[in-house]
């Protein structure tokens, strides 16, 4: 694999996790009034999908190459997003917002 297709790689691995913590965020929002069972089935479903989607994007970039430092920078995303969440989005008061 050629550096310029690693570093794109890098740089969607990374972009892709933060997109997974923002998502996982709403996704633990939308069930959180369901009964434990549902919440459990619904999240096993998520991240199946997630992976899945994942696994179809690095195919279609690099023809499948997949190696442990791309999950690790995913991780990396995923916890820049974490903090991108709990700094700034948490922070956007929508009822003021909207207000009528």
């Amino acid at each position: 694999m050629s550096a310029n297709l690693q570093l794109i790689s890098f740089i969607i691995s990374f972009i892709y996790g933060i997109i997974f913590a923002l998502l996982t965020i709403f996704n633990f929002k939308l069930i959180a009034n369901l009964k434990t069972i549902y919440k459990h089935l619904i999240t096993f479903m998520y991240v199946l999908d997630i992976t899945i989607i994942y696994i179809i994007i690095l195919y279609h970039l690099n023809k499948g190459y997949f190696h442990i430092y791309f999950i690790l920078t995913v991780f990396l995303g995923f916890l820049v997003g974490i903090i991108l969440y709990k700094k700034l989005l948490s922070k956007i008061n929508v009822k003021r917002i909207f207000k009528n």
